[in-house]
């Protein structure tokens, strides 16, 4: 090959790759979000149902950095000073639920004392927090239920409302309603306050991320709670319509846990969010370890790309 056509073809590659990267969405225009049930979070070495040393911080803290994330939800935290460990105060904004701590009570396999488990936002100094509200109605049903918060923000000239959840546990069932459970009546209760909160929001006309520890196999379309979610006016009925205001990233997926591949974690956007979303870029976030006794928490980290 002589010099000249080197040359020529050269320039000719260097051209094709400027004009390729001309097409691609400028990084800074894209956001990350996550959710992480992080597994009851203390603040100190030792203490909580999971117990953890400083190695353990120390690998939580790198998995996190790791999941580049610019705004992350956790679930089962015991105070913005335990997320601080794990997502230093000069990189991130941290929110956490108001909720008046509870009741403790005497963990199964350490017979240790329990931490609070509270909901919170990790979200990167960059970006800019407009507004914060606590969603207390989602814990009326009993006491002790953990409240909701959401969070809205400013990216690239768009604003974002984030809701975070963590719903009660132990209503494993396609039909909360054929159910006697108490965790099941307790569950529908929180149903019906966030079918009617969300089915206020214009989400056709604005971006939501509804993300968070649903406890509740919401990817199964059969699925009781997903079809209230999926259809108004009001919970799911003979005479409901579907709604298509909502859309679940995890249809399709498995979940990261071993034993229940299943996803409990799930991230809704709203239909106006849609055209923003990346949809190759779903995914948990598996840890280096997946044995069941070694895993970092019991949840795998969830996350999605935006772009604006």
């Amino acid at each position: 090959m002589n010099k000249f056509f080197k040359l020529s073809l050269l320039t000719c590659c260097a051209t094709i790759a400027l004009s390729a990267c001309s097409t691609v969405t400028n990084p800074e225009d894209s956001l990350v979000v996550a959710t992480w049930n992080i597994e009851h979070l203390a603040e100190e070495y030792g203490q909580g149902c999971k117990a953890r040393n400083k190695a353990d911080y120390e690998k939580l803290k790198e998995y996190a950095n790791n999941l580049k994330a610019d705004v992350v939800a956790l679930q089962e935290v015991e105070s913005a000073k335990a997320v601080a460990r794990i997502f230093p105060e000069d990189e991130w904004q941290i929110i956490i639920s108001d909720r008046p701590d509870s009741q403790t009570y005497t963990c199964r396999e350490s017979s240790l004392t329990s931490t609070q488990q509270k909901v919170a936002f990790a979200v990167r100094n960059s970006i800019k927090i407009d507004s914060v509200e606590q969603l207390k109605a989602i814990a009326v049903p009993r006491p002790g239920l953990r409240q909701g918060i959401k969070l809205t923000v400013q990216h690239a000239d768009e604003k974002l409302h984030i809701v975070n959840l963590h719903l009660k546990s132990g209503c494993f069932v396609d039909d909360y309603l054929d159910s006697d459970r108490e965790s099941c009546s307790v569950l529908s209760q929180q149903v019906n306050v966030l079918d009617d909160y969300l089915e206020s929001q214009p989400l056709n006309q604005e971006n939501w991320i509804v993300l968070g520890d649903f406890n509740h196999r919401l990817a199964n379309p059969n699925n009781r709670f997903r079809k209230d979610l999926f259809h108004s006016p009001g919970l799911f009925a003979d005479t409901s319509l579907p709604n298509k205001q909502l859309q679940n990233l995890t249809d399709g997926k498995t979940g990261c846990h071993p034993k229940y591949p299943a996803p409990i974690d799930h991230i809704f956007i709203s239909s106006a969010l849609s055209t923003q979303y990346n949809s190759e870029s779903i995914k948990f976030h598996y840890f280096d370890n997946m044995n069941i006794d070694d895993m970092l928490s019991d949840h795998c980290a969830l996350s999605a790309r935006f772009s604006f």
